[in-house]
């Protein structure tokens, strides 16, 4: 295609020497958006959003995109935006295309061009152009309910609760039922603690105050709401109204105001209240929907106050920020008929069809985790699907949304003791069981996916222990497909727009399968994410052989939390020179640099030598399992000036050392590991069970007990050289039964060979790091017992 090599960079052109100082970024602003289209995607939307990052401050120059066919011929010319991002709103045929940006100063003059890149419109991507937010608040009937099921639609549905909606409906009737003696909530105080002075006296009380909002409105408020708008019984109405006029007194700049740090009870508000408003309004006298509406507005502005202030558009990384597009959606469907309901849409509609979700990859996966993964989910459903039954726009056609409900099959062990990467990893599969069967379930039936029907059934016994509204989102949609178990499928998934990877050896069966996920990510360690790039954990049938240690405990920003947690010492990672990898840095990123799997063999390797600052120069951590119970882990690293290494590993149960052999056993109920050290040096092992960060520090106050000691194993090596391999042999148990494997050393060079039935592996490694620059530093085929090639992996 032509200029596909040539223009690949996000380049700054000058032409006018009087606007020097303007400028397209060559490297993402700290807190930036990310440019999308990425060079050179493909993209299963047409047109896709673009996003590129400001090349002056705000109000200085406008921007115009264009886009061209690959030979050059001009499609699409926008008119002047103030914002660095833009949706056209004509379709874009199948295609190869080119596009830039141009910045434009008042004048008329552009003053700088963003250097072209080159996109591909695939054969089969669905539409979704920009359309008028005026043009989709007309369609906006005007009679409530308009949000999830439209007054036009309702009495449709209310004959399926007995039905295809009778399972969710008794689950949400059941959560309305409970909430009907629910008391009003005591307006939180936890502004009365000096912010300065008694910072974790005020956290711990903000804290308490925006669970207890979620207990009272979120599972409280919302579902009597719900339920009064399906049956009538004004019983469930008039408890929800209660709760709804509460707030209305709660001060938008007081402990209701969405002031960074301490915006939960805001953001929650935000959440619940035009529901309230929308499914209660024949409940609501005419002075009270008055009242409502004032507190509505004068929250809508506030939100968008807030994404402009943040200039959310152009520095997108803020996790809380992220709520308020699809909070704004309700928002103006519900108060359709004000003026000022066409800009918070424009906003809302811009961030969510160009940079949002930031934490987002088009695979589906979640950089901050799969805790976030699903909570932000469970925000987002009712405002999309608002937007769609109000206005017929369908933003369910974006990739990630059409693809998140994999990385939850994926990146999720149905029995899982730990939930890796991100905060909230140290909790169990099961404390999720809820979200995760009510949030596939809506996906599954979104999409008429049969597959993921099945996969949400594995948490359907579980399904009330949920901390979300799941029984609301199943209610959506009738449940008319049946659940389907995959023949087959793929054992191992790359989430490249996150950095993650899932192999298995089993996936289909839970109970036996052996689960690797490893990350090394775009993403640095800012937000939820830690100082992790490179870690990997390991879980046979859901137990856990190898996670990441610590809790977010007591609460965020704790230093538990802060000192141990989000730092790499916590992780399945390496130290050098005793140090981890930069914390909260958005540039200390790492990256998936191949992938390969087949039938029998997965292989990831990333590379993560810029999280070390400037000990490293090279760094890539290769994982490979050889199904179904055998992983490798090869480090090879190399630094300006000589380093040494602490390999880490942590277990949740005592590990047993044998230091004269580099080998580490360890357990987790009637799962074990084996794991073999091999470098050019022997390394030096140390364990210990106890937290290096008290978890009560500066909390004496918490009640909750700490987190149970955990094992912490470090093989450090004694010398320094400025190059360095170790490479890990992990041996996992099947029904108490180690895979047999050969092993033999000559030098730098050890030979791996193991049987799989009537199948036969052999490996060869290089750990000598003056042996490895002219030998190969794996080399590994698989042969199976029929005719055929062999699998390979070769890593020069």
């Amino acid at each position: 295609m032509k200029f596909r090599l040539l223009f690949v960079a996000s380049l700054t052109l000058m032409v006018n020497a009087g606007y020097a100082e303007v400028a397209f970024p060559e490297k993402q602003p700290e807190n930036g958006n990310f440019n999308r289209p990425i060079p050179n995607q493909v993209v299963d939307v047409s047109p896709p959003g673009f996003s590129w990052w400001r090349a002056a401050p705000r109000g200085e120059v406008s921007y115009r995109l264009s886009i061209d066919s690959d030979a050059g011929k001009p499609v699409y010319v926008s008119k002047l935006q103030k914002d660095p991002v833009y949706v056209p709103s004509e379709v874009l045929a199948q295609g190869e295309y080119v596009w830039r940006v141009e910045a434009v100063n008042k004048q008329g003059e552009t003053v700088a061009i963003r250097a072209p890149q080159a996109f591909t419109v695939a054969d089969d991507a669905l539409d979704l152009p920009w359309v008028d937010p005026k043009t989709l608040l007309q369609r906006v009937e005007l009679e409530h309910p308009r949000l999830l099921f439209p007054k036009a639609q309702l009495d449709e549905v209310k004959k399926t609760l007995k039905g295809e909606r009778k399972l969710a409906f008794n689950d949400l009737k059941a959560m309305a039922d409970t909430a009907l003696t629910m008391e009003l909530m005591v307006k939180p105080d936890f502004d009365k603690y000096d912010i300065e002075k008694e910072y974790p006296a005020r956290r711990t009380a903000y804290r308490a105050s925006y669970l207890k909002f979620t207990d009272v409105y979120t599972q409280g408020m919302t579902p009597l709401a719900l339920v009064y708008l399906m049956t009538g019984e004004e019983k469930y109405g008039l408890a929800a109204k209660k709760h709804l006029l509460h707030v209305l007194d709660w001060e938008l700049e007081g402990i209701g105001s969405l002031d960074e740090g301490f915006d939960e009870i805001g953001l929650r508000i935000a959440r619940t209240a035009a529901q309230g408003y929308d499914w209660l309004y024949d409940l609501l006298t005419e002075e009270e929907r008055k009242a409502v509406k004032k507190m509505l507005l004068a929250r809508g502005d506030q939100m968008l106050n807030r994404l402009k202030g943040r200039d959310y558009l152009n520095f997108s990384i803020y996790s809380h920020d992220g709520r308020l597009p699809g909070y704004l959606m309700e928002f103006a469907i519900v108060l359709a008929e004000e003026e000022r309901t066409v800009e918070w849409l424009d906003y809302a509609l811009k961030a969510w069809l160009t940079v949002y979700p930031h934490w987002g990859g088009s695979e589906g996966g979640w950089a901050e985790g799969v805790h976030y993964a699903m909570s932000y989910n469970d925000r987002f459903i009712t405002p999309l699907q608002s937007l769609y039954v109000a206005t017929g726009y369908n933003l369910w056609n974006k990739a990630y949304l059409r693809n998140m409900r994999h990385f939850l099959t994926y990146a999720v062990a149905p029995l899982g003791e730990v939930i890796p990467f991100g905060d909230m990893e140290h909790n169990p599969v099961s404390n999720y069981a809820g979200d995760l069967y009510s949030i596939l379930t809506f996906h599954a039936l979104n999409y008429g996916d049969a597959k993921a029907r099945w996969w949400a059934e594995q948490y359907k016994d579980q399904r009330m222990n949920t901390r979300r509204l799941g029984a609301m989102h199943r209610l959506i949609h009738p449940d008319a497909i049946g659940s389907q178990k995959p023949n087959k499928m793929p054992q191992d998934k790359l989430f490249s727009g996150i950095g993650w990877a899932a192999l298995h050896s089993d996936i289909l069966n839970p109970t036996s399968d052996l689960m690797l996920l490893f990350k090394s990510s775009p993403f640095g360690s800012v937000s939820h994410s830690h100082a992790d790039q490179n870690s990997f954990a390991i879980m046979k049938g859901g137990k856990a052989l190898a996670h990441p240690s610590g809790a977010r405990f007591p609460q965020h920003f704790s230093p538990f939390h802060v000192e141990y947690t989000r730092q790499t010492l916590a992780h399945n990672a390496l130290l050098i020179n005793g140090e981890g990898q930069i914390d909260r840095d958005a540039t200390a990123t790492g990256g998936i640099v191949d992938f390969h799997s087949t039938e029998h063999l997965g292989y990831v390797v990333g590379e993560a030598e810029r999280t070390y600052g400037d000990r490293l120069d090279e760094y890539q951590r290769h994982v490979v399992m050889i199904r179904p119970s055998v992983v490798l882990i090869i480090d090879d690293m190399a630094g300006p000036v000589p380093f040494t290494v602490d390999w880490l590993l942590h277990s949740k149960e005592a590990m047993h050392l044998d230091q004269g052999k580099q080998r580490i056993d360890s357990t987790r109920g009637d799962e074990k590991m084996r794991t073999y050290l091999l470098a050019h040096e022997e390394l030096e092992f140390t364990v210990s069970n106890r937290w290096p960060v008290d978890p009560k520090k500066d909390y004496p106050m918490v009640e909750t007990p700490a987190p149970a000691n955990e094992w912490h194993f470090s093989a450090h090596s004694g010398s320094q050289a400025k190059q360095k391999v170790i490479a890990a042999v992990m041996l996992i148990a099947d029904k108490g039964v180690y895979p047999d494997v050969e092993m033999t050393r000559k030098g730098g060079k050890i030979t791996l060979s193991g049987q799989v039935g009537g199948d036969h592996w052999e490996a060869v490694l290089q750990v000598n790091p003056q042996e490895k620059n002219s030998e190969q530093l794996l080399d590994l085929w698989y042969q199976t017992a029929e005719e055929g090639l062999p699998e390979t992996i070769k890593i020069p």
